[in-house]
């Protein structure tokens, strides 16, 4: 009966190391989206706040739509 015991915390030992990697990997990879999102929202807000005066711009003017291409010297 001792050994099955012993198995049985052999294998428990095993899974425990087994789920510690899972659970470091996923950090890693939870963290790296959770870069990539804050990235991607600070690039949007930084899109966004360079347009808005070509926006209000235009508005003024009475235009509808706003170009937003490259600009000729």
């Amino acid at each position: 009966m001792a050994g099955a015991y012993q198995a049985i915390a052999d294998h428990e030992r095993l899974c425990s190391e087994r789920y510690r990697g899972i659970n470091e990997k996923l950090g890693w990879i939870l963290g790296g989206l959770a870069t990539l999102f804050f990235g991607l929202l600070g690039w949007m807000a930084v899109q966004l706040w360079t347009l808005e005066p070509l926006r209000i711009a235009a508005a003024h003017q009475g235009a509808t739509t706003v170009n937003v291409g490259p600009q000729k010297p």
